[in-house]
């Protein structure tokens, strides 16, 4: 039981930092951050081929080279339902997600590209003896998209245009077990798990880019389910005892199915949707916005399978919901080398309050962001950004698997009250020619 809740949570804590609100960290562009993110509708430089590949041959530049990266602070604070004295907060590190795109224009019609991004990873540590002990204590998460796009300008007012998504993930997660004594069931220490598993998968992005008017520009991109697989050769699990536990009692959880082991697992991760406005309203002014819809109400049970230890067959529900995430921003050109930005986003969790657990906190979340571009010459600029973000309180808990039992003999589910916090400020280069 103990290594069935161990995987269960590390393939979901892997997949949900991938596509989902939690922690999918949208910082693929400092120019697009401080406006809020917005950018389906946008064909400033090279960055269009991760938020719309079909924007890219649009450029008026031949060459386009964009890059930078960001630093995020986040905090998520868990409030216990009965004690205060067991209320805490992660101690996460400071992580560091990047973007590099470069384009160029064929001929007038035709630009090719590639793009590497880090959109989604995350770390949250909770520490060793936290409440939640037996359900997480650290994990890491890491993510790198490679994506070959091509472009091709269809007419003066539409382009469209597609993208591989090339995907290497990486986790590792750490969680506390308790050992009792199997002669009356007292406690008598606890032991560590450790899982940890990287794979490559694929998927695409297509994008149709329309400009109606002079003013106007409307995108639409499309990013497809990917599967995530992990065979017995990706996810390797491992179980660590103190040495003052006798060994005979570590042969009996052995026995049991507490022992290393592999384990395969399929997932769909869910399509997504994104539409986007940009309207350029005079010289000075650009207003834009985008919504994001991503179908995770496909997303309905995690399933493992072991062929060498039957304590890693699980079956876990997650019955979550499709989310939509509404995105606005403004430019403001002060001048001919500076522009200012602003944004505002509001992002919905998908996750369902009884089956919720703490390596994956989701809500309902606000975004307020500001930033701005100098360029230093006609070809070269320096973008800067920021995000300020903050989720609502979510009392949630997990059903899946009972952490005890009351006076009655009811089962106990771990649960509280969680409230994440972000402050993630960008740096970038622009550089068309």
């Amino acid at each position: 039981m103990l290594r069935k809740i161990y995987l269960a949570i590390a393939l979901i804590a892997f997949t949900y930092s991938v596509k989902a609100e939690g922690y999918a960290v949208n910082v693929q562009g400092a120019k697009q951050t401080g406006m809020g993110h917005v950018g389906v509708a946008i064909n400033w430089d090279a960055s269009s081929m991760q938020f719309n590949p079909g924007a890219l041959a649009t450029l008026d530049a031949k060459y386009s080279l964009s890059m930078g990266g960001s630093l995020v602070w986040s905090n998520t604070d868990y409030t216990h339902p009965s004690s205060s004295t067991l209320n805490t907060e992660t101690d996460n590190p400071i992580a560091t997600p990047f973007y590099l795109y470069g384009s160029a224009k064929l001929n007038d019609k035709l630009a090719v590209g590639l793009a590497v991004y880090t959109p989604f990873g995350s770390s949250n540590i909770w520490g060793d003896t936290w409440a939640g002990k037996y359900l997480i204590q650290e994990i890491t998460m890491k993510s790198i998209y490679i994506q070959p796009t091509v472009s091709y300008k269809v007419n003066d007012w539409m382009s469209v245009g597609a993208g591989l998504n090339i995907v290497y993930g990486d986790f590792k997660l750490n969680k506390a077990f308790p050992i009792m004594n199997p002669a009356d069931g007292s406690y008598i220490t606890d032991g560590g798990a450790e899982l940890s598993g990287n794979t490559i998968k694929y998927g695409y992005n297509l994008g149709i880019f329309l400009q109606p008017t002079e003013e106007l520009n409307i995108g639409i991109s499309y990013r497809s389910k990917v599967d995530i697989e992990l065979d017995d050769s990706e996810g390797e699990g491992t179980f660590s005892f103190p040495s003052t536990v006798p060994p005979a009692l570590v042969a009996g959880y052995n026995a049991l199915g507490v022992k290393d082991g592999s384990f395969t697992a399929t997932l769909p991760l869910p399509a997504s949707l994104n539409i986007g406005l940009a309207y350029q309203i005079d010289e000075k002014w650009l207003v834009s916005a985008d919504v994001n819809f991503v179908e995770w109400s496909e997303y309905k049970n995690l399933e493992f399978v072991s062929e060498d230890a039957a304590a890693l067959n699980s079956l876990n529900k997650r019955d979550w919901d499709n989310s939509m995430t509404y995105r606005i921003g403004a430019q403001y050109s002060a001048n001919e080398k500076l522009d200012l930005r602003a944004g505002f986003y509001y992002d919905e969790t998908p996750t369902n309050d009884k089956y919720y657990a703490p390596e994956t906190p989701g809500a309902n979340k606000i975004g307020i962001t500001g930033g701005f571009s100098y360029l230093l010459n006609e070809k070269f600029s320096i973008d800067a950004a920021f995000i300020y973000s903050k989720g609502e309180k979510r009392k949630a808990q997990d059903t899946n698997t009972a952490i005890g039992v009351d006076g009655s003999g009811n089962p106990v589910y771990f649960g509280g009250e969680y409230q994440n916090t972000a402050f993630i400020p960008s740096i970038g280069i622009t550089y068309n020619f």
